[in-house]
């Protein structure tokens, strides 16, 4: 806008995150006492005393609220393949050095979810007990393929084995995740479990 100085603009980006969090806090307030599906965006915009509009600003619906660090995952995603692939890249046509790549991506993004479920366990609960959420997880989770690919490649990937590779690791991921969706701090070791039932019959 002009005019605006260079101090306001920070000011207007802290005002939106804000705005953003309590909006956040108190949909995840609603939902721990009624249930996810008993609470509206109405119902939200009203504790957060926000208008409707500004509500979907910030989420494309009310289950986003749950599920808005995807962009933070793929980039946690990039970083772990970046890192695993350090030594052997460019990765080439080799499938196994493509999945070691992935395999380490994966278990550093379900540590890291297994921490975001110690800090936000409201949030793992609602997710084991709707069967809605469940399967957005699910969904929102087949975005990983599309990092761990896009990873994979700039890491010298041929495009063919990074997306077998990306499948594959996704498939683990999903498994470990299906296995402990209840016991969300246990989704590391079921994860390498996956990937170590897939070596074992390779």
């Amino acid at each position: 806008m002009a005019g605006m100085t260079e101090t306001e603009r920070p000011e207007q980006g802290s005002k939106r995150q804000r705005t953003r969090e309590r909006i956040s806090r108190e949909a995840m307030a609603l939902f721990a006492e009624r249930g996810f599906d008993a609470v509206t965006v109405t119902d939200i915009t009203a504790a957060a005393g926000v208008a409707r509009s500004t509500f979907f600003r910030y989420f494309p619906d009310k289950a986003n609220v749950l599920f808005e660090d995807d962009s933070a995952s793929h980039l946690l995603l990039a970083k772990a393949v970046a890192g695993a692939a350090r030594t052997k890249a460019p990765l080439g046509d080799s499938l196994p050095e493509a999945l070691r790549a992935a395999h380490s991506a994966c278990l550093v993004l379900a540590d890291s979810k297994a921490i975001q479920a110690l800090r936000f366990p409201v949030r793992e609960q609602l997710i084991a007990e709707t069967p809605q959420l469940q399967a957005c997880s699910l969904v929102k989770e087949r975005g990983y393929t599309d990092a761990i690919e896009a990873a994979l490649i700039e890491q010298g990937s041929e495009p063919l084995i990074a997306r077998q590779a990306a499948r594959i690791a996704t498939a683990c991921y999903d498994a470990g995740y299906t296995e402990t969706f209840k016991t969300p701090e246990l989704l590391p070791s079921a994860v390498d479990r996956a990937f170590k039932r897939l070596l074992s019959v390779t």
